[in-house]
């Protein structure tokens, strides 16, 4: 029991996912003397279903995924595997017993508001005792409840879209895995294609056109209405990886990888477009205007928000209802260079 405990404090000191998700599959690996523990993140596109493995516990050590920084997440439909297709389908624990290899698969559905958000699998070479099912449902429960506790703080309570401060920790991540590629670079070469590789990463920011006018002439709780749907176009527009943030008022933010900037901008477009050709209740048509730019190893945070927000006001400034892009419209001699700070202060 003690020991138990001890992996119950372990776990809930954390306050960030992935090491939250790898201490409750560690903790059963350990616990239930599994061969290995598996935990899959379930992923909806339209009418099809498909899994990710995010974490891997096994004698071998452990493996993780941060989805906004590996872009190679392999990623397969949930009737590959029929016992994952059961326990999604039925929501309820699946036991598959494979005859070759002796092995017994335990799938424990993770449910959020009537919906299941992932599947813990549990291999082990033989059933498990009461006692161990008792003690992975345990741990399934600690995580689901904790997970609920980090979605209410990171979530924007109207859109449900990820919030400000989260926007911090998941952009500084990235920053913080370019820099130390870049640190890892050993020979020229390598240093070349890690200095390509920081153009996967982008982040564009949002603005819906003339919302002052929606809410002085519907109402704020028709402009909520205006946001809500809004939120809802941007997730069926982008990929599950991208990430979606709601800064405040009617300003959005997307990070989204991208090997090109014609395939961040049709990305854009489409959205743009989609967004148009919506009719809002009450309110009709409403446009939005984006700006964007390419992440490097070397920017800060405000460097980024401050690139993209230049290009935004760009596309509001001439036209609204269309996307701009910092690198592009600098090229062309559209905007000039931003300054950078000095690095010396004065403080009043």
């Amino acid at each position: 029991m003690i020991h138990v405990l001890k992996h119950v404090e372990s776990i809930t000191q954390h306050r960030d996912r992935t090491l939250l998700e790898l201490g409750v599959a560690s903790a059963l690996f350990e616990l239930v003397k599994a061969l290995e523990v598996n935990l899959y993140k379930v992923i909806e596109h339209g009418n099809d279903c498909f899994l990710t493995q995010v974490v891997h516990v096994g004698p071998e050590g452990v493996r993780y995924v941060q989805e906004e920084l590996d872009d190679s997440v392999d990623t397969m439909p949930v009737a590959q595997r029929p016992e994952m297709a059961a326990c999604v389908g039925q929501r309820h624990i699946v036991l598959r017993h494979l005859a070759d290899t002796g092995q017994y698969l335990h799938c424990f559905p993770v449910l959020a508001e009537h919906r299941v958000l992932g599947v813990l699998e549990v291999v082990c070479s033989a059933h498990l005792s009461e006692e161990n099912l008792g003690t992975a449902e345990g741990f399934l429960g600690l995580y689901r409840n904790y997970m609920s506790l980090l979605d209410y703080s990171e979530r924007d309570t109207l859109t449900g879209l990820l919030n400000r401060k989260t926007f911090d920790e998941n952009l500084g991540k990235i920053l913080n895995a370019l820099a130390v590629q870049r640190g890892a670079a050993d020979d020229d070469s390598l240093l070349r294609r890690r200095q390509q590789d920081d153009g996967i990463h982008w982040l564009a920011v949002l603005d819906v056109d003339h919302f002052k006018r929606v809410n002085d002439q519907f109402g704020h709780l028709y402009g909520d209405e205006v946001l809500l749907l809004l939120a809802r176009l941007m997730r069926d527009s982008f990929r599950h990886q991208d990430r979606l943030f709601r800064f405040g008022g009617e300003e959005f933010v997307v990070v989204l990888r991208a090997s090109t900037e014609d395939e961040v901008a049709q990305a854009l477009e489409r959205l743009r477009a989609t967004v148009e050709h919506y009719t809002f209740p009450q309110v009709g048509q409403v446009t939005i205007s984006m700006g964007y730019t390419h992440i490097r190893s070397q920017d800060t945070i405000p460097e980024i928000v401050g690139r993209a927000d230049e290009a935004l006001y760009f596309a509001k400034g001439n036209g609204r209802n269309q996307i701009a892009c910092y690198e592009t419209l600098l090229a062309s001699g559209q905007i000039t260079a931003r300054e950078q700070p000095n690095g010396s202060m004065e403080l009043f």
